[in-house]
């Protein structure tokens, strides 16, 4: 079994960067994706040059803090920020998949053109996988042939979609879940996590936030360790695969 630790929220904030890299130095993880938009991105990119094995990919972002492009009308509030829940959009049928598009476009460009060698794409909640943004997942994948996270809630014709799991999360945040998903016995899986520390930001901006202190103790224990290593689960991520 090849098993994808990865870290979302890479960039949020600079204690969440410090947690995603403990993860990875004396942890499980193996990958991590960077929000564009964030406040820690700079920072995040330090961290990327100092430790280039972790694998680094987009999350793409359309329900955190705010947009790279500043001509949107349909997915943001009257702030210029972007909807914390998209269902504050209230009609999904009045976003502008063109806004989507063009956003997603800078964020990964801009992830590019900062020198990053990105591996592969997932989302900030998840947002790639609604059916009504299928159409820009696919523009997207045409146009960057990347590796994405899986859990669509539709078809994609790409061959490069990995299988995924999003169990480790909230009360699931235990070693017995990555047993769970051992005894799946995938051939290739993607793991997300949100290990991180906490500072002002981060207890500011998001609800779950003490939580990732518990899932960093975790990946960073003996115990999960020795679980893999017992089960010969090998450590890659997605730049190892394609």
């Amino acid at each position: 079994m090849r098993l994808i630790v990865n870290c979302d929220d890479f960039g949020y904030s600079k204690a969440v960067n410090y947690g995603i890299i403990e993860a990875y130095k004396n942890g499980i993880a193996t990958s991590a994706t960077l929000m564009a938009g964030m406040p820690g991105f700079n920072h995040a990119l330090e961290l990327i040059r100092e430790n280039p094995g972790l694998g680094c990919g987009v999350h793409l972002t359309l329900s955190a803090y705010k947009p790279i492009l500043k001509t949107h009308k349909t997915i943001v509030n009257e702030k210029g920020e972007f909807y914390k829940n998209l269902l504050e959009c209230k009609d999904l049928n009045k976003i502008d998949l063109d806004e989507v598009y063009n956003e997603f476009c800078a964020q990964i460009e801009k992830v590019t053109n900062a020198g990053v060698k990105i591996t592969h794409l997932d989302s900030h909640h998840h947002v790639h996988t609604l059916e009504f943004l299928k159409p820009v997942i696919e523009k997207i994948i045409s146009k960057y042939n990347l590796p994405i996270r899986g859990g669509l809630n539709y078809k994609l014709n790409h061959d490069k979609v990995v299988p995924f799991e999003g169990i480790f999360y909230g009360e699931n945040t235990s070693v017995e879940t990555f047993k769970k998903i051992i005894e799946k016995q995938y051939d290739i899986v993607d793991v997300m996590t949100h290990p991180a520390y906490a500072d002002s930001f981060l207890m500011e901006s998001s609800s779950y936030n003490i939580k990732r202190l518990e899932e960093l103790s975790i990946l960073t224990s003996e115990k999960l360790k020795n679980l893999l290593a017992e089960n010969k689960v090998l450590l890659c991520n997605y730049e190892n695969i394609f």
